[in-house]
C-alpha cells in the first residue's frame, strides 16, 4: 500500500531509517544487543509465564508442528544423505566404546539395572514361561544327550571298540526303524521332563548372586570397551542405517497421530505450567539454566550475519522503511507536523 507523505514526514522517515541502519552497524551492534538483552532481563521479574502464555496456546503449537505438519518428499532424501554420512564418517575409527560410555556411567547404569530386582524377576518368569524358550531348551537337551551317546560309542579304547562291535552285531538284528524310534522316545522323554527343567532354570536365574553377575558383566565390558565404534560397520551397512532412519521416521509419522502421544504431550505441558505458571521469567530462566552471557552470545552469533546479508542484498533499508512508513503517513504525525 502506497502512503502519501508530506515533505517533513518524508524527511523524518529517511532520518529514522538511516538512524536504524547505523544502529545495526557491526561496530555498534554488540552494544545495542547487550542493551536490549539487559532491558529484557530487567523486565523479566515483572512478568509470569501464565500472564504471557497459556497451556492451550502451547498445546496448539505443539500439535500443529508435531502432529499436523507434513514434511515434504525431500525428507527421505535428506534422511538417506544423513544416514550415509554418519555411517561412513571417519570419527568412528578414532572413537572407542569407552569414549562413548565411560566406566563410571556404565557402572552406574549397571547398578541401576541390578537394583530393579522386581523387573528382572518379571522378565525371567515371562521368558521361562514362553513356549519359544521351552522349545529351545528342549532342542538343546536333545542334541546334547544324542551327541554324548554318539561320542561315547566312538571311543578309542579296546573295551569301547569291543562294545561297539557287539552293538553293531546286535543292531544288525534289530528292525531298521530302531533309530527313529530311539529319537522319538528320547524327544518324548525330554518333553515330559521339560517342566522340571524349566522350574530349575527359573530358580537358577532368580537366585543368581548379584555380585557375581555384576563382576561377570564388568569383565565383559572390560573386554569390549576398547573396541572402536567402527565395529558397528561390520554388522550394519550404510543401507541398513538408512532403512532404520526411514523406519523410525515412518513409525514417528503414525505414532504422533495416536491418542497416546497426544495425552502424554498435554500432560507434560500441564505439569510444566503447574510448576512454573506463576513463576516470573527471571526465576524461570535461572531454573532452566539460561544466563545473561548465553543470551548475548547467541544474539551475537545469529544477528550480525543476518544483518550483514540483508545489507549486502539491499534488503535491510527497505524492510525498515516498510515498518516505519505507515506511522509517518498517519494522521497523528500529520497533525503534529502541522501544529
Amino acid at each position: 500500500m502506497d502512503h502519501l507523505l508530506s515533505a517533513k514526514a518524508e524527511a523524518l522517515l529517511n532520518a529514522h531509517v538511516a538512524f536504524m541502519v547505523a544502529q545495526l552497524d557491526a561496530n555498534q551492534l554488540h552494544e545495542s544487543l547487550v542493551r536490549e538483552v539487559d532491558a529484557i532481563l530487567a523486565n523479566a521479574p515483572l512478568l509470569t509465564l501464565n500472564e504471557c502464555v497459556t497451556p492451550e496456546m502451547i498445546k496448539e503449537t505443539v500439535h500443529r508442528y508435531a502432529v499436523e505438519l507434513e514434511l515434504g518428499a525431500g525428507v527421505l532424501d535428506i534422511i538417506g544423505d544423513v544416514a550415509r554420512t554418519i555411517h561412513g564418517h571417519e570419527v568412528h575409527q578414532h572413537t572407542t566404546l569407552n569414549d562413548l560410555l565411560p566406566d563410571h556411567h556404565f557402572m552406574a547404569l549397571l547398578d541401576k539395572v541390578l537394583e530393579m530386582k522386581s523387573l528382572r524377576e518379571h522378565v525371567v518368569r515371562e521368558v521361562v514361561a514362553n513356549p519359544v524358550y521351552s522349545a529351545l531348551t528342549s532342542d538343546i537337551l536333545y542334541h546334547g544327550i544324542r551327541g554324548y551317546l554318539v561320542q561315547s560309542t566312538q571311543g578309542n579304547s579296546k573295551a569301547t571298540k569291543s562294545l561297539v562291535k557287539l552293538g553293531k552285531t546286535v543292531l544288525s538284528k534289530v528292525p531298521a526303524d530302531i533309530e527313529a524310534s530311539f529319537e522319538f522316545n528320547l524327544r518324548h522323554y525330554i518333553q515330559k521332563s521339560i517342566s522340571a527343567v524349566m522350574v530349575e532354570s527359573e530358580r537358577f536365574l532368580l537366585t543368581i548372586d548379584e555380585d557375581k553377575l555384576r563382576y561377570a558383566l564388568l569383565d565383559i565390558w572390560d573386554d569390549i570397551k576398547i573396541n572402536k565404534a567402527s565395529i558397528a560397520q561390520q554388522f550394519l551397512t550404510s543401507l541398513d542405517v538408512e532403512e532404520f532412519f526411514v523406519l523410525s521416521y515412518e513409525f514417528w509419522r503414525e505414532f504422533r497421530e495416536s491418542d497416546y502421544f497426544t495425552v502424554l504431550i498435554n500432560a507434560g505441558i500441564d505439569a510444566f505450567f503447574n510448576r512454573y505458571g506463576d513463576t516470573t521469567f527471571d526465576v524461570l530462566l535461572e531454573e532452566v539454566g539460561i544466563r545473561r552471557d548465553m543470551l548475548i552470545a547467541d544474539a551475537m552469533r545469529f544477528v550480525p550475519p543476518v544483518v550483514k546479508v540483508l545489507k549486502a542484498k539491499n534488503l535491510l533499508e527497505p524492510m525498515l522503511r516498510r515498518q516505519f512508513e505507515s506511522f509517518y503517513a498517519s494522521p497523528s504525525v500529520a497533525a503534529i507536523l502541522a501544529s
